[in-house]
């Protein structure tokens, strides 16, 4: 085994669902999961890839999602990338958000609020600094 090879399955690995599967519930992964069939739930990973001929229906949890496919529901994501070909319905909340010319979303797309950065003080005084 290759230290690259255990890197990857030590993080969780790389999990591929066949083409024209079906699934319904709660779905978790502890690595990446490409998604080239139909899913009815929520689905969390560490990453989450909806391939062009995916379909899912529900929610998605993950730092890094990428949607080539349709998608309905609500996205809970880091990196958000929409391709080209996706198609979206639903609201999107996002640290980073990329759509490619040619996607369809419908719905909302709601940054994370960022926290605001501590006001500087002066060391020796204790006040704000301004």
């Amino acid at each position: 085994m290759t230290e690259e090879s255990r890197a990857t399955s030590g993080s969780g690995g790389r999990s591929h669902l066949g083409a024209g599967s079906r699934i319904t519930g709660e779905l978790y992964f502890p690595g990446t999961v490409e998604l080239p069939g139909y899913v009815n739930g929520s689905v969390e990973a560490s990453a989450i890839v909806i391939e062009e001929a995916g379909d899912v229906e529900g929610e998605l949890h993950a730092a890094n999602i990428t949607i080539k496919g349709r998608f309905k529901g609500q996205i809970k994501g880091g990196a958000v990338q929409l391709h080209t070909s996706a198609r979206v319905a639903g609201d999107i909340t996002y640290d980073s958000l990329s759509i490619e010319s040619g996607a369809q979303v419908e719905g909302a797309c709601i940054p994370r609020a960022t926290p605001r950065a501590p006001t500087p003080t002066d060391q020796e005084s204790g006040s704000a600094v301004e």
